[in-house]
């Protein structure tokens, strides 16, 4: 009866931190839409959650979802103490301990921001609202000193000999070893919200293989198609992305394994089956939907 009743308990308390991640990883998704309102609100709500203490995502998105949202200069007149209330909920996550590691996740993210803060404190100056430009200014050289706010997607940074990445010279060299490195992973379990080798979904795939080559993309496959350079699905080749979705919402992304002309394959994180390679021009299900291919590679 006991063990009965143990693996009840793992069982509830698994299904509720699946919900918790849920809930996180939909401020993610919000965030990225451009639904800084909602972002707002549902990250206060997360914050006076005690359950939600684990994580510093909720200040993190309560503090760019406001810096996004004082764009709006009528909004940002009616909410004086914005930029304070967004200053120390980004304090706030940066004394997490595992803010080193949130920073690394959402590189691609937080660069972005920087720029628009840039470009936000710029326009402040112009309107004539000196003291909120000098709080972005300050803002921006305590936390984004390092951060380069435009960073190229085609770009490979130096690598650290000592991290677990890889790094190439060679466009097509890259292109194989990227391919070869996306199916060493098959069999790998599909996780909401995944984005590492305990389970991916498949956005945090894709992502996790393009970093091992120093490329930061954006963590939602909706991002990764928008940040991409385009490429003709005929053109299509290894190591480029392939775009899948309903109407014109992209909702899945996979990593071409196959050569330019051949018939389309790929490597993806399936919900039901978790990182396999998948013929797409032979899969009935895989096929109508697929919208486009992208790619960060030159």
């Amino acid at each position: 009866m006991k063990w009965m009743l143990a693996i009840f308990g793992f069982v509830i308390v698994s299904q509720f931190s699946v919900a918790q991640d849920k809930k996180i990883d939909q401020l993610e998704i919000l965030y990225d839409q451009g639904y800084y309102a909602k972002v707002l609100r549902k990250s206060n709500k997360l914050l006076a959650d005690p359950e939600f203490d684990y994580s510093g995502l909720p200040a993190y998105y309560r503090a760019i979802s406001i810096f996004r949202l004082a764009n709006d200069e009528r909004w940002h007149k009616r909410h004086k103490a914005a930029f304070a209330d967004a200053t120390t909920s980004y304090k706030q996550f940066a004394e997490h301990n595992r803010y080193d590691d949130y920073l690394h996740a959402h590189y691609y993210e937080i660069a972005a921001l920087k720029t628009y803060l840039e470009k936000l404190e710029k326009k402040y100056k112009d309107l004539g609202f000196h003291q909120d430009a000098e709080a972005l200014n300050t803002f921006n050289f305590e936390y984004f000193k390092s951060i380069k706010g435009k960073p190229d997607k085609h770009e490979k940074p130096d690598v650290n000999p000592n991290a677990n990445t890889v790094a190439n010279n060679d466009p097509s060299t890259d292109r194989e070893k990227i391919a070869v490195y996306g199916k060493s992973l098959v069999g790998i379990k599909y996780v909401w919200a995944g984005s590492d080798e305990s389970g991916f979904d498949c956005s945090g795939f894709t992502s996790y293989v393009c970093k091992k080559y120093g490329l930061n993309i954006p963590r939602t496959a909706s991002g990764q198609k928008e940040d991409s350079k385009n490429v003709k699905l005929s053109n299509a080749q290894k190591g480029d992305l392939v775009f899948f979705g309903s109407g014109a919402k992209i909702t899945h992304v996979g990593l071409v394994v196959s050569n330019k002309g051949d018939e389309l394959s790929m490597v993806h994180a399936s919900t039901s089956r978790g990182v396999i390679v998948t013929n797409v021009m032979q899969s009935t299900y895989w096929k109508p939907k697929l919208k486009a291919a992208g790619t960060y590679l030159d």
